[in-house]
């Protein structure tokens, strides 16, 4: 059984880095997430800042507990792919100098990889104008191609086949953010990836939010999953969900924790809200709650 080791991330407390750190140090916690877009901007920490950067959160009896690269759309998403891939990339080589390993990033919706069969008519490239006018001359104008979820599938693993082995060369572990636990496809995806490594950021709130047990997702998955967000959400009244303060939603973290520990999960559990007024308040409330369901590390281990 693995004493869990709990993180918190900067961006839930108000202020600058320096004074996110001065505040998570205060909670009985050894990890400490980044976030590489706002935070850690490569562009603007040389050598010498991360050095600094590093002894400060030390100092502070922390650790890195890895680094996130936030992005408004998905990872394969055709906007702005290229400036998002070499952010990523970029990121990658802050990890491993800032004495961490997991990268979370976003990879969004899974597509299904099942080829589909074409149903649509010949008609279907025909603009409403051929129909109005059947005395129309003009050539009908070919639809624009669209991405099959099989093609969309396909184009996501060439992307993680990519940078997942740039992060091994680097020595950086690769965490997905996806946007639902469907287990079979996350199974494939990462089959698709193979040999290289790819992990899973495993979020209970998602979990609930779409319809799935966090317990049996974690135990279905718990071999691909290398970070856990510790996020709590609520159902509502339309069976979709909310996120709330950690430990004041319906996630059962009296049989998540123990799970987590039961599976010798020895990476880094982040308690986390992304949103609401309180964040750092919800966020320490949360590390209080959850810490009382962990096995307890020897004496000295202990923050």
């Amino acid at each position: 059984m693995a004493f869990l080791r709990f993180a918190v991330a900067t961006e839930d407390f108000d202020g600058n880095l320096k004074s996110s750190i001065r505040k998570a140090a205060g909670l009985p916690v050894t990890g400490l997430r980044l976030n590489a877009r706002t935070e850690v901007r490569a562009a603007e920490f040389g050598e010498t800042a991360v050095r600094q950067l590093r002894h400060y959160i030390e100092e502070h009896q922390m650790r890195v507990a890895g680094l996130y690269y936030s992005s408004r759309h998905s990872l394969a998403d055709p906007d702005r792919l290229e400036q998002r891939l070499d952010g990523i990339r970029t990121a990658m080589k802050l990890v491993r100098k800032l004495g961490t390993e997991p990268l979370l990033i976003r990879c969004g919706r899974i597509p299904d990889p099942t080829p589909q069969v074409d149903s649509a008519s010949s008609t279907a490239t025909s603009s409403p104008d051929d129909i109005v006018n059947p005395f129309s001359f003009a050539s009908p104008k070919p639809a624009a191609h669209t991405a099959s979820p099989a093609e969309e599938f396909k184009t996501l693993c060439e992307i993680l086949n990519e940078l997942a082995a740039l992060a091994s060369h680097v020595g950086c572990r690769l965490q997905l953010i996806v946007a639902e636990f469907r287990v079979a496809r996350i199974q494939q995806l990462v089959r698709a990836v193979s040999p290289h490594e790819i992990q899973i950021a495993f979020d209970p709130a998602t979990c609930l939010m779409t319809g799935a047990d966090p317990v049996s997702v974690f135990r279905n998955l718990y071999q691909h999953i290398g970070y856990i967000r510790a996020r709590d959400a609520l159902k509502d009244v339309d069976g979709a969900g909310i996120e709330v303060a950690p430990g004041h939603g319906t996630v059962d973290w009296e049989e998540l924790i123990p799970t987590f520990a039961e599976a010798d999960f020895s990476s880094w559990v982040c308690v986390e809200r992304t949103g609401g007024d309180q964040r750092a308040e919800e966020v320490s409330d949360g590390v209080t709650r959850l810490r009382r369901l962990a096995p307890v590390p020897p004496t000295g281990e202990s923050r």
